[in-house]
C-alpha cells in the first residue's frame, strides 16, 4: 500500500538511485591523487573494502588498491563547521551532502533541517553500495556519523516502497540498539530526516509502557521505522503480540546498530529469536565498532551470502588524539578520596565551565557513589539500568544541555549518545580496552580539547598491560582542599538509604571481580579479602551477607562469605542488595550474580553475572 502524502517525484527519483550508482561506477575511471590507476572492484564482490577517506571527486566510489591504503581524500576546508556534536571535523570528508542522488525531501531535510553540509568518511565510504540496496557490515567508530550512514538509505528505500503493495500498518524498517539511550537519539535523527516524508518513527524501549507501544503500532497510520532494544522487542514477541509478529513478517530494511556491543550485552539470543520472525528477502545492515568472534554467528544468520564488508577503521589509532591520557593508581582505600580530588581540582582548574563523566564497573557502584556525592553537594546525575526511563531522559537531557554538571554512569554513556563539550573523563576501576577507548572517546569531540584519568588501585595495574599502546602518563593523586567525601562516608552505616546502597555495590562488586580473576592474577582467597575491604571502604560496618544460591552462582562456596539467613532474606527490602539481579550485565561478567543477562567477554554461565549497566 502506498504511504498517504509520498511525492510522486520523490518515488520516480528514488528509483532511479540504483541505476544512478551503478552506471556512475561504470563510466568513471578511479584515479588516485599521485597518478596510479585504482583498480575498481564490483562490489558484490568484495571481500574486504579498507576506507580511510573519500575523494570528492568521484563520491559514489568505493574503490581499493592493492597495498590497501584505501581511499583517500582532500581534507575539508579549515572552516568548516562540524555538522553535529557527535561528528567531528576529523571525520568529514570533502563531499558535498548536494552530490547525493537522493529524493528530494530527503535533500530538503538533511540541509534545511540538519544542516548537513558534507558527508562524514563513513557516510562516503557505506552510502554507494547500501544504496544499491547490498546487505553491508560496516566496520565504524561511533561518534564518525554512521546513524545517517543507515538511516538516510533506509528512508530511500522505503520510498522505493511507495509504490508497490504493502501490508497494512506494516513496519517497514526495523532498527536495534543496545541501550534506550542510543535508540531515543535514533529515534530523533530519524525523525528529523523524516520531516518531509509521510514515514511514521516511533521507538520501543524498556523502562516505558508496553501498552503505549501498542497504541502507537495499532494506530490507524501504524509505524514505517521502528527504532527499539531487542530486549523490549522480544518482550512484545514472547508476550503473544501477534500485531507485531505480522507487522515485522514483511521489513524491508533491518539495521544492527553497535552490534559488538548488542552481543556483549547478552542481546545473542534475542536476536537469533526475532530473526527467526523476519522475511529473509531483506536487506540488512550491520555497524559494529569491532569485529568478535561471537559476531560470526549473528553475522551467518543475518546477511546474504556475498555481504560487502566496508572497514572504516582500519589500523589507526582508536584513541582521541585530543585527549590528555594519564592513570593514577593509589591505595584501594583512597579510591573515593582521590575521585573527589579529581574533580574538585578539575572544577577550580575550569573557570569557562566544565562537564565530567565519572564511569564506573557496576550500575550498583554508580548508584551508590551517585548517591555518596550529591549528599557532599555535588551537582551529581546518575545514569545506568537500575533508574527508571524516565530518569534516565531527563539526566540525559540535562546532562547534554547545561555545563557544569557531573555524570556518573555505568557503561550505557561510553557508546553513542550525544553529549556535547565533556571537559573530563574519569575511570574508575577496572574495564577492558575496548570500553576504555569508547569511554574515552566521550571527551575530545567536535575537535575540541579533553582529559581522559583512569584511576587505578594496585591489585588492578594487570590491565595497563592492555593498554601498552596507548599513550598513558602517569600521575601522581592531587592534593589540594580536604576532600568534602569523608565526612560522608562516616554516615554511611547510619543512614539506611545509603546503607543499602553500600551493600547492594558490595555484591556488584564481589560479581564484577569474580568474573575477572584471571586477568587480576589473583585467586578466589584474596578476591573475597579484597571484597571485604572494599566494604569497610565504602562505609559499612560489616561485610553484607548474601544468598546461599548467589554464592553458589559465582562459585564462591566454602570462600568464607557471610550466607544470609531465612529471616534476613524475608525481611530485606525488594531489591536491596540479597536481590541476585535482573536485568542485563556488561562486557566483563558472565551470566550468574547481580545483573542478570550479563555480557560476555568475562565469563561464563557460573561466574558472575555481569554488572547491570
Amino acid at each position: 500500500m502506498s504511504q498517504p502524502g509520498a511525492s510522486t517525484g520523490d518515488a520516480t527519483k528514488s528509483k532511479r538511485n540504483r541505476n544512478h550508482w551503478r552506471n556512475k561506477r561504470k563510466e568513471n575511471k578511479l584515479e588516485g591523487g599521485n597518478g596510479q590507476v585504482h583498480q575498481e572492484v564490483d562490489s558484490a564482490a568484495i571481500g574486504r573494502l579498507s576506507v580511510t577517506d573519500a575523494r570528492p571527486s568521484i563520491p559514489h566510489k568505493i574503490r581499493r588498491t592493492d597495498s590497501q591504503e584505501g581511499v583517500k581524500a582532500v581534507p575539508p576546508p579549515a572552516s568548516l563547521q562540524r555538522i553535529s556534536e557527535t561528528t567531528s571535523v576529523m571525520h568529514l570528508s570533502s563531499v558535498p551532502v548536494s552530490t547525493l542522488d537522493i529524493s528530494d525531501s530527503s535533500m530538503r531535510a538533511l540541509t534545511q533541517v540538519m544542516n548537513y553540509e558534507y558527508l562524514t568518511k563513513v557516510q562516503a565510504a557505506t552510502l554507494p553500495v547500501i544504496l544499491e540496496g547490498k546487505d553491508v557490515l560496516a566496520k565504524s567508530k561511533t561518534g564518525t556519523g554512521k546513524t545517517m550512514a543507515f538511516l538516510l538509505p533506509t528512508i530511500e528505500a522505503l520510498l522505493r516502497e511507495t509504490s508497490t503493495p504493502k501490508t497494512k500498518r506494516a513496519v517497514s524498517a526495523l532498527i536495534l540498539s543496545p541501550t534506550r539511550e542510543l535508540a531515543s537519539q535514533i529515534d530523533v535523527e530519524a525523525k528529523k530526516l523524516s520531516t518531509f516524508h509521510p514515514f511514521r518513527v516511533a521507538c520501543f524501549v524498556g523502562g516505558t509502557s508496553m501498552s503505549q507501544d501498542l497504541r502507537r503500532l495499532r494506530h490507524a497510520d501504524g509505524i514505517d521505522i521502528l527504532v527499539a532494544t531487542p530486549g523490549r522487542l522480544q518482550d512484545h514477541l514472547t508476550n503473544n503480540n501477534e500485531d507485531l509478529v505480522a507487522r515485522v513478517a514483511n521489513i524491508k530494511v533491518l539495521v544492527l546498530d553497535e552490534a559488538d556491543r548488542l552481543l556483549d550485552m547478552g542481546f545473542r539470543r534475542d536476536i537469533e529469536k526475532l530473526l527467526a520472525f523476519l522475511p529473509t528477502n531483506r536487506q540488512t545492515l550491520l555497524f559494529s565498532a569491532t569485529l568478535p568472534d561471537s559476531l560470526e554467528q549473528i553475522k551467518r544468520l543475518a546477511l546474504k551470502p556475498g555481504h560487502v564488508y566496508i572497514d572504516t577503521v582500519g589500523e589507526e589509532d582508536q584513541t582521541n588524539l585530543h585527549v590528555d591520557q594519564s592513570v593514577v593508581t593509589c591505595p584501594f582505600e583512597d579510591h573515593i578520596t582521590v575521585l573527589d580530588k579529581l574533580m574538585h581540582a578539575h572544577i577550580q582548574g575550569s573557570p569557562s565551565g566544565y562537564k565530567i563523566i565519572a564511569f564506573f564497573p557496576t550500575a550498583r557502584a554508580a548508584g551508590f557513589m551517585a548517591q555518596l556525592f550529591l549528599a557532599a553537594k555535588y551537582p551529581i546525575l546518575e545514569m545506568h539500568s537500575r533508574k527508571s526511563q524516565a530518569h534516565r531522559t531527563k539526566a540525559a537531557d540535562v546532562f547534554r544541555t547545561q555545563d557544569n554538571q557531573i555524570l556518573f554512569s555505568s557503561d550505557v554513556s561510553a557508546r553513542g549518545v550525544d553529549y556535547p563539550g565533556v571537559t573530563l573523563v574519569i575511570q574508575v576501576g577496572l574495564t577492558d580496552k575496548e570500553q576504555y577507548i569508547h569511554r574515552l572517546g566521550r571527551t575530545g569531540r567536535a575537535g575540541r580539547d579533553g582529559e581522559g584519568v583512569l584511576l587505578l588501585s594496585p591489585f588492578e595495574t594487570p590491565f595497563l598491560n592492555e593498554l601498552k599502546d596507548v599513550p598513558l602518563t602517569v600521575q601522581t593523586p592531587p592534593g589540594g582542599a580536604p576532600p568534602r567525601i569523608a565526612p560522608i562516608l562516616a554516615q554511611v552505616q547510619t543512614k539506611p538509604d545509603l546503607r543499602q546502597a553500600a551493600e547492594q555495590a558490595y555484591q556488584a562488586w564481589l560479581g564484577f571481580y569474580n568474573s575477572n580473576v584471571r586477568r587480576l592474577r589473583m585467586d578466589k582467597n584474596q578476591l573475597v579479602a579484597m571484597a571485604a575491604e572494599y566494604s569497610r571502604i565504602i562505609g559499612l560496618a560489616e561485610v553484607p551477607a548474601l544468598l546461599k544460591r548467589t554464592i553458589g552462582k559465582m562459585g564462591l562456596q566454602g570462600m568464607g562469605l557471610k550466607i544470609q539467613t531465612d529471616t534476613e532474606a524475608f525481611n530485606k527490602p525488594r531489591g536491596g542488595s540479597a536481590a541476585p539481579g535482573g536485568g542485563r550485565g556488561g562486557s566483563a561478567g558472565g551470566r550468574g550474580g547481580e545483573g542478570g543477562r550479563g555480557g560476555g567477554r568475562g565469563g561464563g554461565r557460573g561466574g558472575g553475572r555481569g554488572p547491570r549497566r
